[in-house]
């Protein structure tokens, strides 16, 4: 650790010897003094702690340099070495935090979430920003277990209506629960009990959007007319995740002209995540709505974390996607462009045997002639970035190589050109087999993986749904970190759900494999050590999002994102991996979260979520473990 010290401390003198060496010959003044002037003090200083660096992005299981301190100036890392070097740096301003031997890493980076879906799918953010008598919105989540809220709903859109202006937007959605725990009754059952008949009689003066705490929803036939009002060119259809009334709706209808509460809402939802140490998101943001939200949110300083957004649509015609091409990499430091996918991602088609039932169940949507097979043509031939595509079948990831492969050298694209540009596609829920990864690695790709498949158990993406549609033969294709690290490919994490406090029991499942609804383990050789979870949470991260030069890790002349954990990962047992707890979470030397322990303890004051009146991180973002088994996954 000494020898790595002195390295870094050389390298951030390096930066500044030709001035310190230039000032200090013409003045005479010290040059002590000097290298003081010429760096300036640090504004925060972090010391006693266990400071696990992540500055090793190789296949190891060594997560790199780990020191005593870090000094902070301004948004970025100035030094990291031991308490006493580190702290003779201090002027009379500098913030010194002791944290009393914690455990400090990088932020993590999540490279397929959506904040900006998430915000209208729970109660927390949503009640937050527009609380009960607002003028904008009336927010009613339904309360009570699964078959209570099934009972309910009519009586709560009646109460809602009671409580709404004439013409006011009303949303009414059920609850998962904190930790999913109703979704198995309620994620099959909620929404077909409701018709949009019924909607116009319990609510025929304001506009009702019902939602069953996922993206999409129904809406009754005065929603439809406002839709029509502000997209009168759009197809308008009652139900999907697509269009003015999928994921357009909340943010680019019902806040249409209110650009300023959605950047309010994205920000509350982003702190929610932050306080379990998320720094980076990779997403689409889905609608223009949003992303002009996060826009203002980026240049007023106010963004709690940061979004690398990858294209997907609405205008998917060539130019618009050269135009597209051009933005790659650019951006701000909170909002850059990663890329683009389209509007169809890869589908869940596979070359897998099945019976007739779950093959009429497949479907593709690369296979030449669809559309987005076409798109994604476009993007790499003009020169773009597939990224943050969702994808769930083997057969499809063909289809996509073939498109990176044939169009890039339509494009006269060199092996390094296509290197360069890291396409990607996500959740690697029923993909890559052994014989696609050798072309994985050789066009320089990168997957992003998501462990949530492997504990889950809704729908036909989850490991368990794999297991009795192909059988166990084909478990290994569910999720198969194991298989890509080996072959030098680096991966990513997300989560993909409402479910921030479930990001370190992913990392324990992904070592586990186990799944308690099924009480199995799922193709164990496909877990990994903690490493190789804790580098995909981290610096593999900041390849995902073209960052690596300034995230992912913390080193000198990198922004200063950290978060303070309540446990030491690297010496804790595995089981005792879930219960971690997020303690301090620091956005480029900003405080964004702080509980109130520790804020005591640093005589400072709580940050962010745990300020609120409701208590989120107290009543509901506490995990618990996760949710059954469906009664219809059973029986099946």
């Amino acid at each position: 650790m000494r020898t790595r010290t002195v390295r870094v401390m050389l390298k951030m003198s390096k930066q500044i010897a030709t001035v310190v060496i230039m000032v200090s010959m013409i003045s005479g003044i010290g040059v002590a003094q000097s290298t003081e002037s010429a760096l300036g003090y640090p504004d925060m200083i972090v010391h006693n702690a266990k400071i696990i660096t992540m500055d090793d992005a190789s296949f190891s299981s060594s997560p790199g340099t780990i020191v005593e301190a870090m000094a902070i100036r301004d948004d970025k890392i100035l030094a990291l070495g031991s308490g006493k070097q580190i702290q003779s740096l201090a002027g009379p301003n500098t913030r010194q935090l002791d944290l009393n031997g914690r455990t400090v890493m990088p932020g993590f980076i999540l490279t397929h979430e959506h904040p900006t879906d998430w915000a209208w799918t729970e109660p927390s953010a949503l009640n937050h920003v527009f609380p009960k008598g607002n003028e904008h919105i009336v927010v009613h989540f339904l309360e009570g277990n699964a078959e209570e809220q099934l009972a309910s709903w009519e009586d709560g859109l009646k109460t809602a209506v009671n409580d709404a202006e004439p013409g006011q937007w009303i949303l009414l959605s059920s609850d998962w629960g904190s930790n999913f725990e109703y979704m198995p009754e309620l994620f099959p059952k909620f929404l077909p009990q409701i018709s949009r008949q019924r909607l116009d009689e319990l609510a025929p003066d304001n506009p009702v959007r019902v939602k069953n705490s996922w993206i999409d929803g129904l809406v009754n036939t005065r929603a439809l007319e406002v839709v029509a009002q502000v997209f009168p060119e759009q197809e308008i259809a009652g139900r999907g995740n697509r269009g003015p009334t999928g994921r357009q709706l909340e943010p680019d209808v019902i806040l249409h002209g209110k650009v300023e509460l959605n950047a309010e809402l994205l920000k509350s939802q982003m702190e929610l995540w932050a306080a379990h140490g998320v720094t980076v998101y990779g997403s689409s943001p889905y609608t223009i709505g949003n992303l002009n939200a996060l826009r203002i949110l980026d240049q007023q300083g106010r963004m709690p974390g940061r979004f690398a957004w990858s294209y997907t649509g609405p205008d998917l015609h060539y130019q618009t996607i050269r135009l597209v091409s051009a933005l790659l990499g650019h951006g701000s430091d909170y909002l850059w462009n990663i890329g683009a996918h389209g509007e169809r991602s890869g589908g869940n088609c596979t070359t897998l045997p099945a019976s007739d039932r779950v093959k009429s169940q497949e479907f593709c949507r690369l296979e030449p002639g669809d559309d987005g097979r076409r798109v994604k043509e476009d993007i790499v031939r003009s020169g773009g970035r597939i990224a943050a595509m969702h994808s769930g079948g083997d057969k499809d990831i063909d289809h996509l190589l073939d498109i990176i492969e044939e169009q890039s050298a339509a494009a006269g694209l060199s092996l390094e050109d296509i290197r360069e540009r890291r396409h990607a596609f996500d959740h690697a829920s029923g993909a890559p087999r052994p014989d696609q990864i050798p072309r994985i690695k050789n066009l320089g790709m990168m997957v992003s993986m998501i462990n949530t498949v492997i504990w889950e158990n809704r729908t036909g993406y989850d490991a368990s749904y794999r297991l009795r549609n192909y059988g166990a033969e084909y478990m290994h294709l569910s999720v198969p970190r194991n298989s890509v690290t080996k072959a030098g490919i680096m991966n990513t994490q997300e989560i993909d759900r409402a479910l921030p406090h479930f990001l370190f029991y992913n990392i324990w499942v992904g070592m586990t494999r186990y799944n308690s609804g099924v009480d199995l383990v799922l193709a164990p050789e496909e877990g990994t050590d903690l490493l190789t979870q804790l580098k995909a949470l981290t610096i593999w991260g900041a390849y995902y999002v073209l960052r690596e030069d300034r995230l992912g890790s913390l080193e000198p002349g990198k922004l200063a994102d950290f978060v303070v954990l309540d446990r030491d990962l690297l010496s804790i047992p595995r089981d005792d991996i879930p219960n971690t707890r997020v303690l301090m979470t620091v956005l480029g030397g900003k405080t964004i979260h702080l509980l109130p322990g520790l804020a005591s303890e640093l005589n400072d004051v709580a940050v962010g979520p745990a300020t609120w009146p409701s208590k989120p991180l107290e009543n509901r973002f506490v995990f618990k473990g996760p949710p059954g088994i469906p009664e219809y996954m059973k029986q099946r």
